[in-house]
């Protein structure tokens, strides 16, 4: 009963590539975090930017989509683009609205002095030109995240010492901080533009992770129960048994990534911009990748050296207790 699907013979290559990538994420991002933006790169609701803002009174203006389409006009006619627009409405003394366009914060200057001169000389109630400095994370949503992450980690290894053994606890545990590590690594690695939904894929990531393991460990279980497969060796009863989970494996981060995109893209539809759905679409594909691989192809195979030695061990032990009844 054996199959073609070595992992467990790759184990020191996976090994390899998994350093090679967290290596490479720590290098670029230490060397970023002193001569570019930072360790990451900071986008969208962390990034600096400039933005107009644009007051309006519906005395003048009835329709906003009148005011946005006299700013749409002024800004192309300085070759301008802003990357989002939010809109709201103005109550209190005076009823009307008010634009915010975000541009990068590398936009001229004179050029947006420009078009701000062209919007208020059709609105009378002005716009104005700001420059933001990003928030880096908001220190309750990083410490909120953490906490869950230590929380799904730490459930996680409890569950399966419980329900399995200890070594598969191990290795469940080492799968969490790897493509964790991974994910991480990937963001810094690739130049990623990471905001607030980093920390939402940060903590997908561990949960596709300790559903994937569930469906990996749980056919490890049924084979070691089974009489044929319990007589194959470790390596040989691992990789049959990620053979067995492969195409749910696969499968489960796939799904789980999308519905997350597809919620991130629904909130993101007001904003009617395209940068704003780019962040958390990469975050997704990064997750799926460092779950993927770690999940189908390094876990098992470090997984198998974890059962050699826990087979090792109770065979030892069984041995010892035989020779001291003996006696």
């Amino acid at each position: 009963m054996k199959t073609d699907f070595k992992l467990s013979s790759k184990m020191h290559l996976f090994i390899i590539i998994s350093c090679v990538i967290i290596a490479l994420g720590v290098a670029v991002g230490t060397i970023c975090q002193f001569v570019a933006n930072g360790y990451f790169n900071y986008g969208f609701d962390w990034s600096d930017y400039k933005c107009v803002t644009v007051s309006y009174t519906c005395v003048d203006f009835s329709d906003e989509k009148e005011v946005r389409k006299i700013c749409d006009e002024a800004f192309a006619s300085d070759g301008l683009k802003y990357y989002n627009c939010a809109y709201g409405d103005v109550t209190g003394d005076i009823v009307g609205g008010e634009f915010t366009f975000k541009f990068g914060k590398s936009v001229n200057d004179e050029k947006l002095a420009s078009a701000v001169e062209k919007i208020n000389a059709k609105i009378q109630s002005g716009a104005s030109v700001h420059t933001v400095e990003g928030l880096k994370g908001n220190t309750k949503a990083l410490w909120r995240g953490a906490v869950a992450i230590a929380s799904v980690m730490a459930a996680h290894f409890i569950y399966f010492a419980i329900r399995y053994k200890l070594t598969m606890a191990l290795g469940a545990l080492l799968a969490d901080v790897h493509n964790l590590a991974v994910f991480v690594s990937l963001l810094s690695l690739a130049r990623i533009p990471v905001g607030s939904a980093i920390i939402t894929f940060a903590v997908l990531t561990v949960l596709v992770t300790a559903v994937g393991t569930c469906f990996l460990f749980d056919r490890v279980r049924k084979n070691c129960k089974d009489e044929n497969a319990s007589k194959l060796s470790a390596f040989d009863l691992t990789d049959k048994s990620a053979s067995e989970s492969f195409k749910v494996n696969l499968f489960v981060p796939v799904v789980l990534c999308t519905v997350a995109v597809l919620l991130f893209v629904l909130m993101s539809i007001s904003a009617m911009s395209v940068f704003t759905v780019l962040s958390p679409v990469l975050c997704a594909l990064a997750c799926f990748v460092s779950c993927a691989y770690g999940t189908l192809f390094f876990t098992p195979a470090v997984y198998s050296r974890f059962k050699l030695i826990g087979d090792d061990y109770k065979l030892k032990h069984a041995r010892a207790k035989k020779e001291k009844l003996s006696k």
